[in-house]
């Protein structure tokens, strides 16, 4: 199965819960036919009608949750089989500390970005959900991670979001912020003081790319001390 078949059936598979469909499209996929990222967003549409179906309630929550082991699986399979690092790049560069600021304790949207970067070849350090500022920058601090990934799908912690920015800003300036969730947008997102965002799971890891981009530029036109 070649092309618009294949992405069709990826799609079908995971709105269906279709684990061993879903395995079986993938054994021989090597990103010829059909691009990683492309593949990601066939698995995201899936999920996105799954979401709707949830919404709807025509499904439950346990068979909306198997969807989304079904879509994970498929993220995993594309990350071992066609996702690897850049060459010449360090592990730092490729690392995304992501978590739910403060005050939301929803965290749906953020679990599947965080699939999606690892996925897409990211090293990816879940800080998890209702996550207070110090616990941010403890983890930017340990894993000395170029990109902070933060997320709300309220209006209310957007203040705990700035806080957070604004202390990442001051303590490590080099490291990139990416910010998305349904309050946001991205003139929300500059005024907050974000370096970008993510519209969805499926453009999360190009922002995160561009962001990474940066810092290797900035860092390659950084000034070499001169000795003595």
């Amino acid at each position: 199965m070649k092309g618009k078949d294949l992405l069709l059936a990826l799609e079908e598979a995971v709105f269906n819960r279709d684990s061993a469909s879903l395995e079986s499209l993938l054994a021989g996929f090597d990103g010829s036919d059909v691009g990683p990222s492309e593949a990601i967003r066939a698995l995201a549409k899936g999920m996105d009608r799954v979401r709707g179906r949830l919404r709807d309630r025509e499904i439950s929550i346990p068979e909306f949750l198997l969807s989304i082991d079904v879509f994970r699986q498929g993220l995993r399979r594309i990350a071992r089989d066609a996702c690897e690092e850049e060459p010449g790049e360090d592990r730092e560069t490729r690392t995304v500390v992501i978590g739910v600021v403060e005050g939301d304790t929803h965290d749906m949207g953020k679990n599947i970005v965080a699939a999606v970067l690892e996925a897409s070849g990211y090293r990816v350090v879940d800080v998890g959900r209702d996550v207070p500022r110090d616990v941010f920058l403890s983890a930017l601090k340990e894993t000395k991670a170029s990109i902070l990934a933060l997320s709300t799908m309220m209006s209310t912690p957007l203040e705990n979001m700035r806080e957070v920015i604004q202390w990442t800003r001051r303590l490590y300036p080099d490291v990139k912020i990416l910010v998305g969730g349904a309050p946001l947008d991205e003139r929300i997102a500059a005024a907050l003081g974000a370096d970008g965002y993510a519209e969805s799971a499926v453009t999360a890891p190009e922002e995160a790319s561009r962001l990474v981009g940066k810092t290797r530029r900035a860092a390659k036109a950084a000034p070499v001390p001169k000795a003595g």
